[in-house]
């Protein structure tokens, strides 16, 4: 069996009544502590409460605790793989590997320019929302490939201006409408 790969703690199926260990995770401290499974009121786990004791001070940590079956915390490969998923956090939306973050800043950025090409306006913009301005993916040759009609309902419509300072003023407008502010 191959644990070079990442092991997904959300998705790992197990039997409930298999041996279990728990990982103590400080985010303050960067510390990773194992405890042996407990399944009564947290305030009588006495070995819980000592080691988060030790987190309180100067300032009140950060943490969390993760449990799952000890057979994969057994091996070491696994429990490489299962530190450095804890280690490294989430990765957001980016989660399947779609390059979310540079795509939104990239929007960002030719907003900020549109922004700019438009004289910085401090109200209203002449084409805010206007169909030039609609962000549409050319998914045209996979709708085909998949026997989808090319006009396909796409979900929400998503406007460079979506990504402007403009749509701040157009916010507050249309809470002010709304009887939002006082």
């Amino acid at each position: 069996m191959d644990f070079s790969g990442a092991l997904d703690l959300k998705s790992t199926s197990y039997n409930k009544d298999e041996p279990m260990i728990r990982i103590l995770v400080c985010r303050n401290c960067k510390t990773i502590e194992e405890m042996p499974d407990y399944e009564g009121d947290p305030e009588y786990d006495t070995l819980l409460n000592i080691l988060v004791q030790k987190h309180q001070k100067p300032v009140e940590h950060i943490g969390l605790v993760i449990k799952f079956p000890v057979k994969y915390w057994a091996v070491p490969k696994v429990r490489e793989a299962i530190v450095a998923q804890i280690k490294g956090g989430s990765s957001g939306l980016d989660a399947f590997q779609t390059n979310f973050y540079a795509t939104k800043n990239q929007f960002a950025e030719d907003a900020m320019s549109c922004f700019s090409d438009h004289n910085r306006p401090v109200g209203q913009c002449a084409d805010y929302k206007s169909d030039k301005k609609l962000l549409k993916p050319d998914t045209s040759a996979e709708r085909k490939e998949a026997g989808l009609s090319l006009a396909g309902k796409t979900g929400p419509k998503v406007y460079l201006c979506d990504f402007c300072p403009v749509k701040s003023f157009n916010m507050k407008k249309f809470n002010e409408e709304q009887g939002l502010y006082k």
